[in-house]
């Protein structure tokens, strides 16, 4: 089975969420939920710069992030909203 970038960055936000009975209270963004994430630089390395610049779509920009992003993509952590 082949999931595209879009099904599997929503696997890992809200469909992770809805499996454990939590949505609308984690998983996403909306106002009223609680909200650890991070915030990512996508040109955070050359590579990465020059894959997700040339992106014609949002899977292409997310698959560039999933399969070229480590731990130099992360810009800032956000716990409890803050």
């Amino acid at each position: 089975m082949s999931l595209t970038p879009q099904h599997l960055w929503w696997q890992h936000t809200a469909g992770a969420a809805r499996a454990l009975g939590l949505s609308g209270v984690i998983g996403n963004l909306q106002p009223g939920c609680e909200a650890d994430f991070i915030v990512i630089d996508p040109r955070a390395t050359p590579l990465l710069a020059n894959r997700t610049a040339r992106a014609a779509s949002l899977d292409e920009l997310l698959f560039s992030l999933i399969v070229l992003g480590d731990d130099r993509l992360i810009e800032r952590a956000v716990i409890a909203g803050t």
